[in-house]
């Protein structure tokens, strides 16, 4: 979805907006649980949910990759979809995958979190994900949760004397030892969120001379 969505932008062609609309609704239908707004992980060929686990940070990075989406075919109906199933991810993630420090655990189920350990990739998507809630809504609670998720981004995460942000951390802050860069881990969340959050926030302060998409 997300490829599409960029795709679209250099290349509207009315087949690709059709499998883009297709794609959002499948999201919207089949991956977001309506009851829970967490996303299904893992499912059958014929959608049944295998397991009950929650990843906060792909709920969280969902929510604004999906406004993003449904904005680029700018279908009014299908935005406003969007955007109140955004918020509602972002509201449900706050209340249930953060912790006492504004960072987001790894996973949980509806018992409770079972993953206390933090990844860099959530917190990248956090900052993003809440502060597009706080755009939709005003509500400073999400600008908040923002702000929360890069200060502890730049207090724990950010390798202050070598450069890049740490792969893992114990729910104590202390980094785990594991390289940089890998098969799994590359700068692909944490740039991405940075450049998000320089448009989103230069918007929100009305600069004329905010990056366009």
């Amino acid at each position: 979805m997300e490829a599409f969505t960029n795709l679209l932008r250099v290349w509207p062609d009315a087949g690709l907006h059709e499998r883009q609309r297709e794609l959002i609704e499948l999201m919207m239908t089949r991956i977001i649980d309506p009851k829970t707004h967490h996303l299904v992980l893992f499912m059958k060929d014929d959608w049944t949910p295998v397991g009950d686990e929650f990843s906060y940070g792909h709920d969280i990075e969902l929510a604004w990759l999906l406004v993003e989406a449904a904005e680029q075919l700018g279908e009014a109906a299908l935005i406003a979809r969007a955007k109140a199933e955004a918020v509602a991810i972002a509201r449900v993630t706050a209340a249930e995958g953060l912790d006492h420090d504004g960072s987001v655990y790894n996973e949980g189920t509806a018992h409770g979190v079972t993953n206390a350990n933090k990844d860099w990739w959530p917190q990248a998507e956090a900052a993003v994900g809440f502060l597009n809630a706080y755009q939709l809504t005003l509500d400073p609670k999400y600008f908040t949760a923002a702000q929360r998720s890069w200060d502890y981004i730049e207090a724990k995460f950010v390798d202050r004397k070598y450069g890049d942000w740490y792969e893992s951390l114990d729910r104590d802050g202390t980094p785990k030892r594991r390289s940089k860069s890998s098969v799994w881990k590359c700068p692909y969340h944490n740039s991405r969120s940075c450049l998000e959050l320089v448009e989103r926030l230069h918007g929100l302060i009305g600069d004329p001379g905010a990056p366009a998409k």
